[in-house]
């Protein structure tokens, strides 16, 4: 689980992130980031995965649980004031956790949201 102050929640928040965030593509996972200029702020993370992707719950909860440890492991590293936005785009070939960590990753740091990225 997330720490309560990094969670994005709110439906207007989403939208926000929807609206104004810049966009970046990888392999399975979409990201969506916004800055919000307040440097005060923790930055807050969002995870969807659609019943597109997968009509199993047990499956799309798996890789939300995934992808929270992986960005348990980014909280660190990560800049300040961001609303971060992620996406599950395919399953195709069902990606192992390496995998999803290696494409979060990479978006991250095309996405500059890690310090020295």
């Amino acid at each position: 689980m997330l720490p309560a102050q990094n969670r994005l929640r709110r439906r207007q928040d989403f939208a926000n992130v929807y609206a104004r965030g810049d966009r970046y593509r990888g392999q399975y996972l979409r990201l969506r980031v916004y800055d919000t200029g307040n440097l005060e702020f923790a930055s807050q993370i969002g995870i969807v995965i659609s019943k597109k992707i997968s009509k199993s719950a047990v499956i799309r909860n798996r890789i939300k649980r995934q992808l929270r440890a992986i960005f348990r492991q980014l909280l660190s590293q990560l800049k300040q004031g961001l609303q971060i936005v992620v996406t599950v785009s395919t399953l195709e070939g069902s990606p192992s956790y390496g995998q999803l960590q290696d494409d979060l990753t990479k978006l991250s740091i095309k996405a500059q949201v890690l310090h020295g990225s």
